[in-house]
């Protein structure tokens, strides 16, 4: 559960659910006493059961269809090394290429460990490398895994090779969004994002996501890396997305560019200026009408937060399991495979790691745990303030 100080009253989060609450419904923390709910308070929100668990009833299954990209940034976790300036086609993980018997295995898998699980529905994400590098892998899997209970699917991808075709294609078999990364505004993102023999993208990313839009009703996650190399161009970027796409079926989510041990830095930290920028940022986002990702009390992930992937899996291009993300395609990292299952356990208590894996904080705990619970109570109000709350995440909840 996490309280947060709003503008005129406290906000209240556990696990989705958002409650906003009256200034009287909470003591504010003195010294090392926290913020605490009033009795009245907490009685009324467990009595609503606000703070009831919410039962899993999805797996969630990531699928790599390539390993393989057509971009070269130097940030990519998937990188083996640091990138030497002028380098445009660092060196990644081992090139591996989904096929039809891996998605045989792979689908032969998950409807077990749906079954084991006592789970009927199925969401699944296409991911990679750059997925597009194998659009019948992702077209084929998307067939395969509807015949299981497939209820929701998205894909992460650089957009560079989507032509209105394919998003068809693609939406045809219950693809509902995609994830698409900028870098910052045109002449910012050209520098970073670029394909493997240093050319520009975002003209081509933005072209493409323009002309799919208007064929299909796929929704659309914008990611907006931010380090000190781009910070500055944040703005101009929201301004671009506002004049290009509908804002009413995108999302912009901002995350930190994190060192994961290959050499790219980043110096912004969790400080109160950087604070103010980096909030700035999400307000002009909900005043051009894009949706903001409400903030929610914990992360939780249905990936990596148990081992053996009990309600979700990683599954490599050539059918390995890994635990996360970032360890896909890492020697020594490998949890199991589609067609043997999981290795035993003193195996994977060896290997298994979470989201965010090797990554260097931008701060000490107690200064990310300030920033981001300032930085979520005032996107709270901002969001309430334009009526925004509810219409932009189904899992809040009214005052009591």
């Amino acid at each position: 559960m996490r309280i947060l100080q709003g503008a005129d009253g406290w906000w209240c989060l556990s696990g989705t659910r958002v409650a906003h609450l009256p200034i009287d419904a909470a003591v504010a923390a003195t010294g090392d006493s926290p913020i605490t709910l009033s009795a009245k308070a907490h009685s009324t929100l467990a009595a609503a059961g606000f703070f009831t668990p919410r039962p899993t009833r999805t797996y969630s299954l990531t699928v790599l269809s390539s390993t393989g990209c057509n971009l070269g940034c130097s940030y990519c976790f998937q990188n083996v090394h640091s990138t030497a300036p002028g380098n445009f086609a660092p060196e990644r993980i081992a090139l591996r290429r989904l096929d039809e018997p891996t998605i045989a295995d792979i689908i032969t898998f998950t409807r077990d460990a749906m079954d084991r699980a006592g789970l009927r529905d199925l969401k699944v994400l296409l991911f990679g490398g750059e997925p597009l590098l194998n659009p019948g892998g992702c077209l084929m899997l998307l067939e395969q895994a509807n015949k299981i209970g497939m209820t929701s699917a998205e894909m992460v991808s650089n957009a560079v090779l989507l032509t209105p075709d394919l998003a068809r294609e693609l939406e045809n078999r219950k693809l509902e969004r995609i994830q698409v990364t900028f870098d910052g505004d045109q002449t910012t993102h050209d520098q970073i994002r670029t394909t493997r023999n240093g050319r520009g993208t975002f003209k081509t990313i933005l072209a493409n996501v323009s002309r799919a839009a208007e064929v299909t009703q796929l929704r659309w996650q914008f990611r907006i890396n931010v380090s000190h190399r781009n910070n500055f161009s944040v703005p101009d970027l929201i301004n671009t997305l506002a004049q290009t796409v509908d804002p009413s079926k995108c999302t912009i989510n901002i995350a930190m560019i994190n060192d994961v041990g290959i050499g790219y830095s980043n110096e912004l930290r969790y400080s109160e200026d950087f604070r103010e920028e980096y909030l700035s940022w999400h307000l002009a986002i909900l005043d051009h009408g894009f949706s903001l990702p409400t903030p929610r009390a914990e992360f939780h992930c249905d990936y990596c937060s148990e081992k053996r992937g009990r309600v979700g899996a990683v599954v490599n291009a050539d059918g390995t399991l890994y635990s996360s993300w970032e360890t896909v395609g890492r020697p020594g990292m490998e949890v199991g495979s589609a067609q043997d299952g999981y290795l035993s356990d003193d195996i994977i208590d060896q290997r298994w790691h979470a989201c965010g894996y090797n990554a260097a904080p931008h701060g000490d705990p107690q200064q990310a745990q300030a920033f981001h619970d300032r930085v979520d109570a005032a996107i709270l109000d901002a969001m309430r303030e334009r009526s925004a709350l509810h219409s932009h995440s189904k899992n809040a909840t009214a005052s009591p």
